[in-house]
């Protein structure tokens, strides 16, 4: 009897979930997600230079495996000041994958290219949201920082350069 009623239990829960909207759902899903945190694993670090001057040192985690892009810093609710994410980019095609769905924090996002330059900057771009795709064929790393930070940092377009060390 008792396994005729969790049987009952279980089809009643499933045909809920069948007849709702697809946006109710969703929602519960959201609702999952909103109580992850994932937690920052340190692969490495990265220095900063500006005219063969090093100014900055920060821990990287890295991004370098399919999951790891897709997933990036989503479900993260902080990031310590001295910390970021380093994609490494196989293809010119993973920029345009690149977005701030499920982001709960604001980031400085600076695209780096082969020769380890810093080629661009996109500052202050606000969470859940797509970001603008830019089209430059000689970027090969992004590197994701707290809001504010490529300021603070003095890290300039053009002039800044960067160099991992795995640890």
């Amino acid at each position: 009897m008792k396994k005729m009623k969790i049987l009952f239990s279980l089809i009643v829960f499933f045909f809920f979930l069948s007849s709702e909207k697809s946006e109710k759902v969703d929602e519960l899903f959201r609702d999952i997600g909103d109580q992850l945190e994932i937690q920052f694993l340190k692969h490495g670090e990265l220095f900063m230079t500006n005219k063969n001057f090093f100014f900055k040192k920060i821990e990287i985690e890295l991004a370098n495996k399919e999951i790891e892009k897709k997933n990036g810093l989503m479900y993260r609710s902080f990031m310590k000041e001295n910390r970021g994410m380093l994609f490494v980019l196989d293809k010119q095609e993973e920029i345009q994958k690149m977005n701030m769905k499920n982001m709960r924090i604001p980031l400085d996002i600076v695209y780096i290219d082969h020769f380890n330059k810093v080629v661009m900057i996109n500052k202050y771009v606000s969470p859940m949201r797509n970001i603008e795709v830019i089209q430059n064929p000689s970027v090969k790393y992004i590197l994701e920082i707290n809001a504010g930070m490529s300021d603070k940092w003095g890290i300039k377009k053009g002039i800044t350069k960067v160099f991992f060390k795995k640890t």
